[in-house]
């Protein structure tokens, strides 16, 4: 049986029983908005099987999927809920801020009746506590994720050098690695002004030992961690591609399997890009941990579905709760796997068993077996609270533009620093929770 025809036995044998959901999908006079920044192809194809079964399924219900880049996402939900119409169903935003905001403004379904029904005791137990404002699961994520280093063994080879787990063995090592004339360069640091690039800056702010709020949820950019954490970032990018001044995910992603770097930060989404455009390069990859500063660190996200309310909201609360049953959701997970760890027990196992995950543990180890030194922008340790403020922050593109300014800029790392400190300043002034 071929995974389309198990999905379509699946969506039969659920029955659509899933509690009052005729009823609920008589409210699907219009089609249901599903929006996603999910768009390799092969999980397009997902998505668009998941449409035909659905509504084979359920006669008379239509989804309608809409694509948008990871980047322009925000903005096109924000520019729908200007428009009074925001989709119903978002999946894999991973904008815990933007989330939170859109919940205390009361625009979301509580899903928590979704989570009980499907069964509480099966999910990642702190994943849905992330995404629980007050008493409202306003998300349920279907899986959770960190980046790594991909690394050229062969290239690593050819240098002398070993894999790095340190900022210095890292500096060493790219610079080694680095040929201009060979066309390849030791390091990727994104300096686009895109999410990319404020992920890994503010992993490395994290790695000296700083934050971007401190325990009081004021900005703190300008301290000695955060210094040190953009020199070291600018000095790597000297090891980068020349075109890092426009990388976001995909562009990172694209220079370590066009072999134009020796390395790059990315999630576990490399190995199907591999698998389909360098496979060549499969025995000669391998990932390891971040080379760690003062301290180990990571950024942790999540993919989710979101619900927004509307007149189609409990149909789309239906379709969510089909797409969580646990053969959609390693449907969901299949093309590009390792990329994100289920948050169901239940769908583990399914994962464990993928040819891709048996035949490279030197390259999946570090993807799915769970780390403990994971941090969100949201909540940067223990002692801080939820920072509300972050979307605000966030929105202003405060870590990019300091990032640009020194990389593209060349302007002098403290200077950079204490502007950014005023911008972000600026930028969170009028926020009250």
């Amino acid at each position: 049986m071929d995974r389309r025809q198990m999905l379509i036995g699946a969506g039969g044998a659920l029955g659509l029983g899933l509690g009052g959901a005729r009823q609920a999908l008589a409210q699907a006079q219009t089609p249901i908005r599903f929006l996603t920044p999910e768009t390799d192809p092969t999980q397009v194809r997902v998505w668009q099987a998941f449409v035909e079964q659905y509504g084979a399924a359920n006669r008379g219900v239509a989804i309608r999927p809409e694509y948008a880049s990871w980047d322009d996402l925000v903005r096109k939900v924000s520019a729908d809920l200007m428009a009074g119409a925001p989709p119903e169903v978002i999946a894999g935003s991973s904008r815990v801020g933007f989330v939170a905001a859109a919940s205390r403004r009361n625009l979301l379904m509580d899903l928590t009746p979704v989570v009980e029904e499907i069964g509480r005791a099966d999910f990642h137990a702190p994943s849905l506590a992330a995404w629980k404002f007050g008493n409202v699961q306003a998300a349920i994520p279907y899986g959770m994720q960190w980046p790594v280093l991909w690394c050229r063994t062969d290239l690593f080879g050819e240098a002398g050098v070993p894999l790095p787990t340190t900022w210095d063995e890292y500096r060493a090592a790219a610079e080694k690695l680095t040929s201009p004339q060979r066309g390849i360069f030791g390091a990727c640091f994104p300096a686009g002004r895109t999410w990319n690039t404020e992920i890994q800056a503010g992993t490395a702010i994290w790695q000296a030992g700083g934050t971007m709020f401190d325990e009081k949820l004021n900005v703190t950019l300008d301290t000695p961690e955060v210094r040190r954490a953009m020199t070291y970032y600018a000095e790597m990018c000297r090891f980068s591609p020349p075109d890092i001044g426009s990388y976001g995910f995909r562009e990172a992603s694209a220079a370590y399997t066009s072999g134009k770097s020796a390395t790059t930060f990315y999630w576990g989404r490399v190995l199907s890009h591999l698998h389909a455009q360098a496979p060549e390069l499969l025995p000669k990859t391998r990932t390891v941990h971040y080379p760690r500063g003062v301290k180990q660190a990571v950024a942790f996200g999540w993919d989710e579905f979101v619900v927004y309310r509307g007149r189609n909201s409990r149909a789309a609360m239906d379709y969510v709760k089909w797409m969580l049953q646990p053969q959609q959701m390693y449907a969901m997970m299949e093309p590009v796997i390792a990329h994100v760890v289920p948050t169901r027990n239940s769908v583990v196992p399914m994962l464990q068993q993928h040819e891709w995950i048996k035949k490279h543990p030197e390259i999946v180890t570090t993807l799915i077996e769970p780390i403990d030194f994971g941090i969100s922008s949201v909540k940067e340790s223990p002692n801080h609270p939820f920072n509300f403020k972050w979307e605000s922050f966030q929105a202003r593109n405060i870590i990019p533009d300091m990032v640009q300014r020194i990389v593209l800029g060349r302007e002098p790392v403290a200077i950079a620093v204490e502007k950014a400190q005023k911008d972000g300043a600026d930028a969170v002034k009028d926020v009250r929770q």
